[in-house]
């Protein structure tokens, strides 16, 4: 996979995440569609004329369980525990529909849409320039703080177009989403080394997006202090979990035989059937 590639890559999708951003300002709602498609079709053009083809699309289902079982578990479980500490120090009070049941079933009942909307996020982003990277020597905790860095500034045309994406003053807003969004990055990209599969961060990003909707319902809160507690990765709570998450991750030693050469850890299987990597980026 050519280095030249991947800033084609994110120079394609900033482009297109503009172009939806203007819209949305302008009043059109497609330009929600054209942002979030922006990854998926940034990717699939670099892959057709920029001759990487479907190296390292990472399509398979394969990997150790405990990857697969973070990627399900990570936030459902992060979003339980922020409200939960909420609940305990008086910064949440449950609303008439705040209940278990009625939260899964509204996310079971968005999580295909949101799984779709997570695929063509997360072929562009762990699916293309992750493994772009990766097969580039670019060392695995650098590659996901780069992606990281890349995917945060990518929701700005987004955010700006959205009025009231968040009550928390801009000035807090952005740490802390920086921060979340920076978590995030290292482990959904661990998951896509380690599995050398995109499915895990696909299903992760999906279930954190059914999961949030299924929290802004009506009733479901009666009162929440929002910048500490609330389910989306810009609050205080949801960025320690995700930071102590990621750092958790990152400690995970990884296996002798997932070693790919001088600053790569990453299985040579990986690659699949394309190139084998070079040590320096070209």
């Amino acid at each position: 996979m050519r280095f030249a590639n991947g800033w084609r890559f994110v120079g394609i999708a900033y482009g297109l995440a503009i172009t939806g951003g203007g819209a949305l300002v302008a009043g059109y709602d497609a330009g929600g569609l054209i942002f979030i498609l922006s990854p998926l079709v940034a990717a699939i053009i670099v892959r057709a004329l920029g001759g990487d083809g479907l190296r390292g699309l990472g399509v398979g289902i394969h990997g150790p369980i405990g990857w697969n079982l973070l990627a399900i578990l990570l936030f459902p479980v992060a979003m339980a525990i922020a409200v939960g500490t909420g609940i305990a120090t008086g910064g949440v009070e449950l609303g008439t529909k705040g209940t278990a049941e009625v939260i899964a079933w509204a996310a079971l009942g968005n999580l295909v849409p949101r799984m779709i909307f997570a695929a063509c996020v997360e072929f562009g982003w762990r699916g293309y320039l992750t493994p772009a990277l990766a097969a580039n020597g670019v060392p695995r905790m650098t590659n996901h703080l780069i992606v990281g860095l890349i995917w945060a500034v990518w929701h700005i045309p987004y955010i700006l177009g959205s009025p009231g994406y968040s009550q928390v003053s801009g000035w807090l807003f952005a740490p802390l989403f920086l921060v979340g969004v920076l978590a995030m990055a290292v482990i959904l990209g661990e998951t896509r080394l380690r599995t050398r599969s995109v499915w895990p961060a696909v299903v992760a990003h999906g279930i954190a997006n059914a999961l949030a909707y299924a929290f802004l319902g009506d009733g479901v809160f009666e009162r929440i202090n929002t910048l500490l507690y609330a389910p989306r990765p810009d609050s205080v709570a949801m960025a320690v979990i995700l930071v102590v998450v990621a750092i958790v991750v990152a400690r995970v030693p990884v296996p002798k035989d997932d070693e790919g050469g001088p600053g790569l850890s990453i299985p040579w299987a990986f690659y699949d059937d394309f190139e084998e990597p070079p040590t320096t980026p070209r």
